[in-house]
């Protein structure tokens, strides 16, 4: 899993997401208290879709950003920005400074362009007006962009998911990051589906699938045991064991 529309289609699962949200409680888990409370997630929520449809590399180069300005400045850096809106196009990482002074040290907010329609340009933004939602923007406000490096995968393999957090894994999420995990815990013989149907939906048959999974790694537990080592939502060390591919 990774691309443009990877990209895409995970950032469009948190369309209409408000505050406090799984977004800001998985950056706060990776970075500390210093993202206690209620922060500025609109850059968060670009490194969050970027982790989950394996596009780290191309979007924010392995890194977390959640400071607009340092994530600009790391595409100036990679010789990866452009100014203004000339030749923007889909899955690039647009930056905005409202008062339209097009600094890169004014910038105020980011977005995942979705399309372009002449001057119009769509978005998905997470933290604006407190939510994550779809807007038209126009160049006076856009002070330029960064076109991320994108790999294009065409079924080949090309690594593993790396472990989303464990606040990725609530009843009901729907991921393909979930529907390639399923797909390991059956190969590894953990199987412990009662139906094969809505394998991209994080829920009941998952939860005793992975305890198993943990089980057989020698933890002790089940999901009947909240809190236990075996209770069946990923941790780091599991996740990165079991190996989900990236499709």
């Amino acid at each position: 899993m990774s691309g443009v529309e990877d990209m895409i289609s995970i950032a469009e699962e948190d369309i209409g997401l408000g505050e406090p949200n799984h977004i800001q409680k998985w950056y706060r888990e990776r970075n500390g208290s210093a993202f206690n409370g209620n922060f500025a997630w609109c850059d968060a929520s670009i490194t969050f879709w970027a982790f989950h449809s394996g596009n780290e590399n191309a979007v924010t180069f392995g890194k977390d950003f959640a400071l607009t300005t340092a994530h600009a400045h790391a595409f100036k850096t990679h010789n990866q920005w452009h100014v203004d809106v000339a030749g923007i196009q889909r899955g690039d990482i647009v930056f905005f400074d409202w008062d339209g002074t097009d600094l890169k040290s004014r910038i105020d907010h980011v977005g995942l362009v979705t399309g372009v329609s002449g001057s119009k340009v769509y978005t998905i933004e997470g933290n604006y007006s407190d939510k994550c939602g779809r807007h038209t923007r126009m160049s006076s406000t856009i002070a330029g962009y960064g076109r991320p490096k994108y790999v294009h995968s065409a079924g080949a393999r090309t690594g593993f998911v790396t472990f989303p957090g464990k606040s990725f894994f609530v009843m009901g999420r729907k991921s393909p990051i979930v529907a390639a995990m399923h797909a390991r815990l059956v190969a590894v013989g953990c199987d412990r589906y009662e139906t094969q149907t809505n394998k991209d939906t994080w829920g009941t048959g998952d939860l005793k699938s992975y305890s198993a999974w943990q089980q057989k790694l020698g933890f002790h537990g089940s999901v009947a045991q909240p809190g236990s080592d075996a209770d069946g939502i990923p941790g780091k060390e599991t996740w990165d064991k079991l190996k989900v591919p990236r499709t």
